[in-house]
């Protein structure tokens, strides 16, 4: 998985046309993540990536269209968590820890990210309708499904469980934690969650509570 390495404008670059558009794209989920993609503006975004005005409409066409990648380059670099993880056959149970992990993991690196998600949300996911993300999915699903089955044939998972509602539950359970991590901070009486340092322990918690879910009685 790429990881975003953040720049500034007061960085020295060099004339590289890949790299100016690149910086666009971080610099716009960084401030679409921050204002939302109505209250954000092209300036504010030029001035975080240190570049000119002009090179968003060469690069994109319009504000919308910025907004457009800059989503879809979420969404990718999400993508890319799930897809190498799905090709490696793990156990059932090793699946779906590391998926949990590495959830976790881009989670907290990504905090723009959550951030850009959750204004799409909020919008209705209308741009997410224009990016085709339909089977962005598949190979985990597929890969999840394999698992469970095998589990199911050693009698150690339960009958009748949903692939992608398992998925749904995973992402759930992983996203609403970096979500909702001030209100929940301060519903437990908490300065936040993101000040916690035992975020190993959540991870445990969270893996031993899916297990926990799909296994036959009488095998935990």
């Amino acid at each position: 998985m790429e990881t975003r390495h953040k720049q500034t404008g007061s960085q020295t670059r060099k004339r590289d046309p890949q790299a100016s558009r690149r910086r666009l794209l971080e610099a716009a989920i960084d401030v679409f993540g921050r204002s939302g993609p109505e209250a954000a503006s092209v300036d504010d975004i030029c001035r975080r990536a240190g570049l000119n005005k002009r090179m968003v409409y060469h690069y994109f066409g319009s504000k919308e269209g910025l907004y457009r990648e800059a989503l879809r380059t979420v969404y990718d670099e999400f993508a890319g968590v799930e897809i190498a993880l799905a090709h490696m056959l793990l156990p059932p149970e090793e699946l779906l820890e590391t998926l949990v992990r590495r959830y976790h993991a881009f989670l907290a690196e990504h905090p723009e990210s959550v951030r850009l998600i959750s204004f799409e949300n909020l919008h209705g996911g209308r741009v997410a309708r224009q990016l085709a993300l339909e089977g962005k999915k598949a190979q985990i699903a597929t890969a999840l499904q394999l698992a469970l089955q095998k589990g199911q044939a050693e009698r150690r998972f339960r009958e009748g469980i949903d692939a992608t509602e398992l998925l749904v539950s995973i992402f759930s359970l992983c996203f609403f934690y970096f979500s909702n991590q001030y209100t929940m901070g301060q519903f437990l009486g908490l300065d936040s969650l993101a000040h916690r340092t035992d975020m190993e322990s959540h991870i445990r918690h969270v893996v031993s509570l899916l297990l926990h879910g799909i296994a036959r009685r009488g095998t935990t």
